[in-house]
């Protein structure tokens, strides 16, 4: 680090190589792993330097495999701790194995663990009857009626929404997608593997479409309120576009799990063949499903497997989140975090330490602290809302309409935390 001026050596333990770093936040470092022979030999990575955009504050963790310096470096949130108390909850959360609210309201079929591919044909008594069905909806019954995979039922909304909206037929194409979205991501619509093999990236690059598209609806002049309120319930139905999942092969720390050696065979099994193989085939929300089932498998009973491969599945269930953009309120605002200036990250600490003592209180909340915590909130969302009056440039990165899409579900979130808290 640092010009490789400055070494950095690790300890062995039983999670693998590790150090801890205090550094100074809000700059980019450029870092690589080197082999350090006893006769001070040096092996080092193959490939560019990885570099990490270091956030203005927090405790983060990040976690490299040898060589995958092409990988994204992603933070993983910490709970910070000073004199053997937790901090506060504006600094960050912590990585536990927390349910998310998607899985909570899923009505789709219970998650069965299996041993083998034979995943079988699941779709017996299903029937799609077009009769007096016209325009969007009859589209959408046609197009799923071809659609098995929850890829190609993207496709059919972005067929539908992206550069062919006129605006007498806008507000019923975005009701019937927004309809056909949720009924989805609740698995009232199931998805099915049809014999293909596409990995989530291709799902996060329609994704990104049809959020461009959204987003200049949304700007619009003749856009009608009714519209922009359908928009905003589109949003939370459509997978994260970030860089580590538009990556030619994402999602691969469940790969690593499914072929650890400390922990049983037929568990390894059920991981390969349930979660990770149907995830880098077929990627639908039955996988984040299947995925918080294991988790509170595995978590039931402390001790019964690894600490190191229970922690692995713990962040990977914590990615998958993030791609689903499943995450919770406090979760989607944190990531946010590096991307606010000074002003923004006074007021989103401000709000996560208000809903922190409001969460704490239940049913003794005052309502001193039910004030504080909607103006705390009020005063974050604005500061989210100038960001997103500029809309999206034409000449915007990826990486920088990832973040607006970020910003938009955070904005989406806050609005709702108020209405229902």
């Amino acid at each position: 680090m640092g010009s490789w001026k400055k070494k950095v050596p690790m300890k062995w333990t039983a999670n693998g190589w590790v150090h801890e770093l205090e550094m100074k936040g809000g700059e980019v470092v450029e870092f690589k792993f080197v082999i350090v022979s006893m006769d001070n030999s040096l092996v080092w990575e193959s490939g560019a330097n990885r570099a990490l955009k270091l956030p203005r504050e927090g405790s983060y963790a990040i976690v490299c495999r040898w060589g995958a310096t092409g990988e994204p470096v992603k933070l993983l949130p910490l709970e910070l701790e000073q004199n053997g108390s937790a901090g506060s909850a504006g600094a960050d959360i912590t990585l536990e194995a927390e349910t998310s609210p998607f899985v909570g309201q899923w009505q789709g079929k219970a998650t069965t663990f299996m041993r083998s591919n034979d995943h079988g044909n699941r779709e017996g008594g299903r029937r799609w009857d077009t009769s007096g069905l016209q325009g969007a909806v009859l589209k959408l019954v046609e197009g799923d009626l071809n659609a098995r995979n929850w890829r190609k039922k993207l496709e059919v909304v972005c067929e539908l929404l992206v550069g062919s909206l006129q605006s007498k037929d806008r507000l019923e194409a975005l009701i019937y997608s927004a309809i056909y979205l949720k009924w989805i991501n609740t698995g009232q619509v199931p998805c099915f593997e049809d014999g293909g093999h596409h990995r989530p990236n291709r799902h996060a690059e329609i994704s990104r479409l049809i959020f461009q598209e959204l987003e200049q609806v949304s700007s619009r002049g003749d856009t009608s309120p009714q519209e922009v309120l359908v928009i905003r319930k589109i949003h939370p139905c459509l997978p994260s576009f970030k860089a580590e999942f538009t990556a030619s092969v994402p999602l691969t720390r469940i790969r690593d799990i499914a072929h650890r050696g400390d922990i049983p065979h037929d568990l390894k099994q059920e991981i390969k063949h349930t979660i990770q193989n149907k995830l880098h085939r077929n990627a639908g929300p039955e996988d984040l499903v299947a995925t918080e089932a294991m988790l509170a498998r595995i978590t039931k009973n402390p001790g019964e497997y690894s600490e190191a491969f229970v922690e692995q599945f713990i962040i990977f269930h914590h990615e998958l989140k993030d791609f689903f953009n499943a995450g919770s309120l406090a979760e989607q605002l944190v990531s946010i975090r590096e991307s606010l200036d000074e002003r923004g990250c006074s007021d989103l600490t401000l709000f996560l330490d208000c809903k922190k003592n409001l969460d704490s209180a239940e049913e003794s909340r005052t309502v001193f602290q039910l004030i504080k915590t909607m103006q705390s909130l009020n005063a974050l969302r604005d500061t989210i809302v100038k960001g997103l009056k500029s809309g999206i440039r034409n000449d915007a990165s990826d990486a920088a309409i990832a973040m607006c899409q970020k910003w938009r579900l955070c904005e989406i979130g806050l609005e709702d935390f108020l209405l229902f808290f």
